[in-house]
């Protein structure tokens, strides 16, 4: 196990995450509401790629800890039944994503949040990105490593990463939810289609 240390862009949030073998995903998500997110941050210079993705840390809630600036949090929901994108209200960085129920044992967590000497370092502790998803959505030319969509064959590990968490009760503590309500009133932005 390694500790990761994490902060926002301007310091004012800070915590560590946990970087456990076999208990995480390293992956790039090229999906168009993460993309939608960064919008609504007003800060996708700051967050995507150059292809419009986002660089993910997919672990359990209970592995990352807030230790200062928890009165920054905020949340918003891109779609009625989306999941929770939790981000740093002080200078508009994702925190995280996380479903909406607190007993789920998942948190993504942004890679921009996290502090590496290099990304030589960044690589030896994390990995190589183990799954580019949602590549229809690329801003320009689809990356040739990337899905067009989140692959089924990817399936059976998120089962098995999903069933190791409940069974080890992993979802708590979460830096998102005390019991089951979240930390912070969770916004809607909603598409006038939706």
């Amino acid at each position: 196990m390694k500790i990761v240390e994490l902060e926002c862009s301007c310091g004012t949030v800070k915590g560590r995450l946990k970087v456990v073998p076999g208990s995480f995903f390293h992956v790039h998500c090229l999906c168009r509401d993460c993309q939608k997110f960064a919008g609504y941050l007003q800060n996708k210079d700051k967050i995507l790629d150059e292809h419009g993705g986002s660089e993910l840390f997919q672990t359990y809630p209970a592995y990352m800890e807030i230790t200062e600036g928890q009165e920054q949090i905020r949340g918003v929901q891109l779609t009625h039944k989306g999941i929770y994108r939790w981000y740093c209200d002080c200078c508009k960085l994702p925190l995280a994503n996380t479903l909406r129920s607190a007993k789920v044992p998942f948190v993504g967590v942004s890679v921009k949040l996290m502090k590496f000497a290099s990304e030589q370092q960044k690589i030896d502790i994390l990995g190589p990105v183990t799954l580019k998803a949602f590549g229809k959505y690329a801003i320009g030319d689809m990356p040739k490593d990337a899905h067009m969509r989140f692959p089924r064959t990817f399936l059976p590990k998120i089962l098995a990463f999903m069933a190791k968490g409940f069974l080890g009760a992993k979802s708590r503590p979460s830096p998102f939810f005390i019991g089951d309500a979240p930390v912070a009133k969770v916004h809607t932005f909603f598409d006038k289609a939706e």
